[in-house]
């Protein structure tokens, strides 16, 4: 991607690159040659930055409008840009300030600030030059300007410190200190900006360590150069993570990256291996993959095909009936090859439990006592689930079998081409209780804003079928409890789900579904054949 941005924001920024490279030259100039005039030459213009600063913005705002011609995430970098430049002509006064505290410049000249300061101006003639060129490569070397200044401030604080100890030159130690304080700041300020501009380069927001991390795995992949790639965001998972298509100037999609903490990576890496193992190819497969620190990134294999999100919003329902007959065949074969025979229990209640403060921060109707209707007492949710979890908590799972682990209709692909259904985002994955998965899809259809007859109909048509396969599987396997704890586990999705509900309707429609479900379990509870309410609860 470029920097695409209207002549006038370019001009008011290019006037403002020059106003700050002048004050960083005088500030050169008054440290080899102290002298009053000088430097209320750099503190007496704080006025004339601050100014370049808002018509920037003003031109950006105005451009705003334009949306056909001028890209919104280059008006916003353009806005940082200023605000950034600004700071460094304010961090320039500062260390004016400072200078004239300083009755001796051997402090100054021991730690060679001219020095540094001649790396920031370098760095500012490069985001000129990135006006110009838009190139991504220019972009990353203003952000490594601050290591070398932080590497720098280090040294300098140790060493001041040491002198502070000995009580000489107090107050110009403390001048001098603030000064390289200053000058790291104006290197967080080019971070800034570096970051600023990659993210239009790049196509989405990414720090420095990121797009180093990124450049490495894609060059592990034969592509040495960035300038003819491209990234797009297709999704952002709820848990942090980001996940963005890599593409090549000739519309090939090289891969899929996936970023977040380590953590999550390292467990999405072992899903998709654990899966590729079970039955090959069901799971991309890993191209490449960094860490550094607590953070980690993959690029995996673009799967082909549509999500079953995608073809049910857009109704086509012969790809959906092909999917879900492939999916009804797989899934026992997959239980049936992964069952281990312990118990395990899935704590449906207790992940509502720890779920509901947010969706009582979203919803804060949904926090309700006791409530009396008539002769008919309803008790609060929070006695519903103080019972509930007791049923939980008699009703494990007889074994487990693998899982997804977050099993919506988003996370399963089918490629109507080669006939093929696909699993991604396996970073739950693991030995569970079937159970939750199959809940966590019947949900996750019910969530979807669709309210016309049509869309609801196929929505519990193949809902209906992924519950007959799993009561089957459950009554071929002696799992006497599945309908008791599909109770626990659709309460659980239907009550959770609605805290990325903002529609008041449709979030009432689930949350009361979800209770329902548990005052229709604990009624029954005794029952050895409980019978699942499947149909009101797709209230179709």
């Amino acid at each position: 991607m470029q920097l695409t941005l209207p002549i006038d924001v370019k001009q008011q920024l290019t006037f403002l690159l020059a106003e700050v490279r002048s004050q960083l030259q005088n500030l050169l100039l008054l440290i080899d040659s102290p002298s009053a005039a000088l430097t209320r030459a750099i503190t007496e213009r704080s006025g004339h930055s601050y100014n370049l600063k808002q018509r920037t913005h003003a031109r950006c705002l105005k451009a705003f409008s334009d949306t056909e011609r001028f890209d919104p995430q280059s008006l916003r970098a353009a806005g940082d840009l200023a605000d950034e430049l600004e700071r460094i002509a304010s961090l320039c006064r500062d260390a004016a300030r400072e200078l004239q505290h300083l009755k001796h410049r051997k402090l100054i000249n021991d730690h060679r600030y001219d020095k540094r300061l001649k790396q920031i101006e370098k760095s500012l003639q490069r985001v000129e030059q990135i006006l110009e060129t838009n190139n991504a490569h220019t972009a990353l070397k203003i952000g490594k300007v601050r290591n070398k200044l932080s590497r720098f401030y280090k040294k300098a604080r140790r060493e001041h410190l040491e002198a502070l100890k000995q009580h000489k030159n107090t107050e110009g130690l403390i001048s001098s200190l603030f000064i390289a304080r200053y000058i790291l700041d104006m290197g967080s300020a080019l971070t800034n900006i570096s970051e600023s501009l990659l993210a239009v380069l790049l196509g989405q927001p990414m720090n420095m360590k990121q797009f180093l991390s990124l450049r490495a795995m894609v060059s592990s992949l034969g592509h040495d150069e960035w300038d003819n790639l491209s990234l797009e965001t297709i999704a952002e998972t709820r848990s942090g993570s980001s996940i963005s298509a890599i593409t090549h100037e000739d519309d090939r999609t090289l891969g899929v990256l996936k970023e977040g903490a380590l953590r999550k990576v390292q467990e999405e890496r072992r899903g998709l291996e654990r899966w590729n193992e079970i039955i090959p190819g069901i799971a991309p497969q890993i191209l490449s993959q960094h860490h550094k620190g607590s953070s980690g990134a993959l690029i995996i294999e673009h799967l082909p095909g549509k999500t079953l999100e995608r073809i049910v919003l857009t109704q086509h329902q012969n790809e959906l009936d092909l999917a879900m007959l492939q999916m009804c065949e797989m899934l026992p074969k997959i239980w049936s090859s992964t069952k281990q025979n312990e118990k395990v229990s899935a704590r449906f209640i207790q992940q509502l439990k720890k779920r509901l403060p947010a969706v009582q921060n979203i919803h804060p109707e949904f926090d309700v006592t006791n409530t009396l209707i008539g002769d008919l007492q309803r008790p609060a949710l929070k006695a519903i689930l103080a019972q509930a979890a007791r049923l939980d908590e008699q009703h494990p799972a007889p074994f487990s079998v693998y899982i997804h682990g977050d099993f919506n209709l988003d996370n399963v692909i089918f490629d109507s081409k080669e006939q093929k259904l696909r699993f991604i985002d396996l970073h739950r994955s693991g030995h569970m209780d079937y159970v939750q998965d199959v809940s966590v899809f019947i949900v996750s259809g019910l969530r979807l804003p669709l309210f016309d007859l049509e869309s609801r109909q196929l929505i519990a048509i193949m809902a209906t079928q992924l519950y007959d396969m799993a009561k089957t599987f459950a009554t071929t396997h002696k799992d006497h409890h599945f309908n008791k704890r599909m109770a626990l586990g659709l309460a659980r999705s239907l009550i959770t789900s609605t805290r990325f509900i903002l529609d008041e309707s449709h979030a009432k429609s689930l949350y009361e579904r979800g209770v329902y479900l548990l005052e229709h379990l604990l009624k029954h509870q005794d029952s050895k054949d409980y019978p699942l309410p499947l149909k009101e609860i797709l209230n179709v």
